[in-house]
């Protein structure tokens, strides 16, 4: 019996962890197993080419509420083609509401509800019994009924699925979860290719917390995976070339011991596979658990190693309350911060729409969560899923929601429609300027500016900008949104004294040069004119040299390199003449601060640097803003008066180096 295992993914970078799990707990017992991954942006008459040609007699799919419109659909146009074909669907998506699914979806054979380990060997040995399971080709369709009939008798016997029996749809007793996870089989013992894939992995089931708008509030306690089993999936992960690895945990530090001895191996085995420099493991903490001592060990882990998710959702107490959340952000907010300073990325999330929460009550909690300078900043919006205790009371508590996947909220008793629909608006900016990491300086320039009230009137006031260009009809990308930036801060300080424009401008200059490596500077980014200092000769030629763009995957945020404010680097000419870039290039001096040099012609030094005048000292002005927990080479001098230069020098990899000509 040929079984075939699918998942439409949200994008072709994500590995699908349920499907890897059947695989290797069938394998043994129906050897003929095949497991093929595609995105939910791939046309569906590709998908069902490729499924229909496998010719299998068992098609599992993975289902979630980012893809189980497409998955119906795909199935819609397989059933006429493979009509001896049985249909099952597993997922979080099927095991709320099996019957109303199945009675509703007449082409779906099976639906497995909750966890499919030990449902799906048993629901194919039913199958597997029968002489003639069934062929999966056009060539029994005369047969079709008789076909996905065989073995029905004995599904009565296999706990966790819902099914048809003669026309009606039966939903068989629960099974119980597993109860020790050491007994699931290792997700990824078969050999694959996993290179430029965000592969998943767990080392517990369940979560201590009962969120009303999480899936895990229905099940109750928290199984754990022995660190040492851990060890050996995480080796045949990092042996298929795995490089961004996720732990899917509800809750990874629900139990301290455990989490920090897997964080331990992780550690340990990335020393073993030579430390590769771009392994990054992310893993999603509840802030209310993080204490000193979790503090003291973060801070001593592997700098770039590990990236951590904090969801928030919402500071607002009393919003709290009615989403059964147990947190407290005022207490643990600068435990984050140490946590940063140990150069450690944290993530932090927002839900917009969550009942008690207006418009104002939501700002203050973007404010707060801002002040924190996560390292992203995702805002999502509730999704009132199937089997969610958020789901069962919306109508008492005012919540409407779009009927179909995701089931998103539509209107609260707090938020209006409207309102919502500007929070969705913000968010796509939140991406492209925050979370990208592109506009670094800009923003923290928006920070100090007094037009702006706060951070959320900041993003409300571009949105409106940009709703009244009509940019959020357009895919803006890369100079494009400099320029839109530079158009709404044009249009913000239109009021404004010219010594704060060039403050703005000087921000995003900065920006510019670290990220896109430029040839030619655009027109609103030139340091206008009376504003130079005395200039070395030709150097306005130099200026305008061209020079390559940045390698892909860009560059990282301002401060990566070494600050060149003290000798032997070359100094100021009395007069303030600025060396030229081919005498500093001579200098030695350079070779102890940019040991890249050594090696390079001018030619190759020229390509890989740029030379730029600021009318302000901008690092050292905007790495001080309050509040924020800056890395040690981000900080730079107090500004100064007067003018600056700086070198860019733009290395291999993703790095930039920074350097003032002083």
């Amino acid at each position: 019996m040929r079984i075939l295992l699918a998942s439409l993914n949200a994008k072709y970078v994500h590995t699908n962890l349920a499907l890897r799990y059947l695989r290797e707990e069938i394998k043994a017992e129906f050897p003929d197993v095949l497991l093929q991954e595609f995105t939910i942006n791939q046309p569906l008459s590709h998908i069902a080419a490729r499924i229909y040609e496998a010719k299998a007699e068992v098609i599992g799919f993975s289902c979630y509420i980012w893809n189980i419109t497409q998955t119906l659909a795909l199935i819609r146009q397989l059933r006429p083609v493979c009509p001896r074909v049985r249909f099952v669907l597993g997922g979080p998506e099927v095991s709320y509401e099996a019957e109303t699914l199945l009675a509703e979806q007449p082409e779906v054979d099976v639906a497995v509800m909750g966890e499919g380990e030990r449902t799906f060997p048993g629901l194919l040995r039913v199958w597997g019994s029968e002489e003639n399971p069934g062929g999966g080709s056009e060539a029994n369709a005369g047969s079709e009924e008789v076909g996905r009939n065989l073995g029905r008798a004995g599904l009565e016997q296999v706990a966790g699925i819902a099914w048809r029996k003669q026309g009606r749809v039966v939903v068989n007793p629960s099974r119980p979860l597993a109860k020790d996870l050491n007994l699931l089989p290792d997700p990824y013992a078969t050999e694959e290719s996993l290179t430029g894939r965000l592969v998943y992995v767990e080392t517990s089931r369940g979560c201590p917390f009962a969120c009303a708008y999480c899936l895990s509030s229905v099940t109750q306690g928290v199984r754990y995976l022995s660190p040492e089993r851990f060890r050996g999936i995480l080796r045949h992960v990092l042996k298929a070339g795995a490089r961004t690895i996720k732990f899917v945990d509800r809750t990874f530090n629900a139990r301290k011991k455990h989490a920090m001895r897997i964080l331990d191996i992780v550690r340990e085995e990335a020393a073993l596979a030579g430390e590769p420099p771009d392994l990054r493991v992310h893993c999603e903490m509840a802030g209310e658990l993080l204490d000193q001592e979790w503090v003291e060990y973060l801070s001593t882990y592997p700098a770039g190693l590990l990236q951590l998710e904090i969801g928030v959702q919402s500071t607002h107490e009393p919003t709290l309350e009615l989403i059964r959340r147990v947190q407290n952000f005022r207490n643990w907010c600068g435990r984050v911060r140490r946590i940063q300073e140990a150069r450690i990325p944290v993530h932090l999330d927002l839900i917009a729409g969550l009942p008690g929460e207006d418009w104002d009550r939501f700002g203050q909690s973007f404010n707060e969560v801002y002040a924190l300078a996560p390292a992203m900043l995702q805002l999502g919006f509730l999704k009132l899923l199937k089997g969610s205790g958020l789901r069962q009371r919306s109508a008492e508590l005012g919540l409407v929601y779009s009927p179909d996947p995701p089931y998103t909220v539509l209107r609260t008793a707090s938020l209006s429609h409207d309102r919502l629909l500007w929070l969705e608006r913000m968010e796509k900016l939140l991406n492209p300027y925050y979370n990208s990491g592109r506009f670094i300086y800009s923003l923290r320039q928006a920070e100090q500016e007094r037009i702006f009230s706060s951070p959320f009137d900041f993003y409300l006031r571009m949105a409106e900008f940009w709703q009244a260009q009509g940019w959020f009809d357009r895919e803006l990308h890369g100079k494009a949104l400099f320029a839109s930036l530079w158009q709404f801060i044009e249009f913000s300080l239109g009021r404004c004294a010219e010594g704060e424009a060039e403050d703005w401008r000087d921000a995003l200059r900065f920006d510019f040069y670290l990220w896109e490596r430029p040839g030619a500077l655009p027109d609103f980014l030139q340091v206008p004119e009376g504003y130079y200092a005395p200039l070395g000769s030709g150097y306005q030629a130099r200026e305008a040299e061209g020079r390559p763009r940045n390698p892909a995957g860009g560059v990282t945020r301002a401060g990566s390199g070494v600050r060149c404010d003290k000798e032997p680097c070359p100094r100021k000419r009395a007069g303030g003449v600025v060396p030229s870039k081919e005498e500093i290039f001579s200098d030695p001096g350079w070779l102890t601060e940019i040991p890249k040099m050594a090696g390079m012609d001018r030619r190759q030094w020229s390509r890989a640097s740029a030379l730029a005048y600021f009318t302000d000292d901008v690092w050292g002005r905007l790495s001080r803003v309050p509040e924020r927990a800056l890395s040690p080479e981000e900080t730079g001098p107090v500004a100064g008066s007067g003018g600056i230069w700086y070198l860019f020098f733009y290395g291999e990899g993703k790095k930039t180096g920074v350097y003032r000509v002083t």
